[in-house]
């Protein structure tokens, strides 16, 4: 089950980044939708920082 969490977590940070490239490539972003960016950019971060470390405290379990 966490795996399949995980994946989704990574999957949606993915999604993001591809979006925000895109913005930023775009016009010039309004104030608003430059905040929008960073908060959903903010988020995806945690989550794939959340993703490895219990990825690493379960690689550390079984090596122990």
């Amino acid at each position: 089950m966490s795996d399949e969490i995980e994946h989704n977590l990574i999957e949606s940070a993915a999604v993001v980044l591809a979006l925000v490239r895109t913005m930023l490539d775009g016009p010039q972003l309004t104030a608003e939708e430059a905040s929008f960016m960073l908060r959903r950019t903010a988020e995806c971060l945690t989550d794939a920082l959340n993703v490895a470390e219990l990825r690493g405290e379960r690689l550390a379990a079984a090596d122990e």
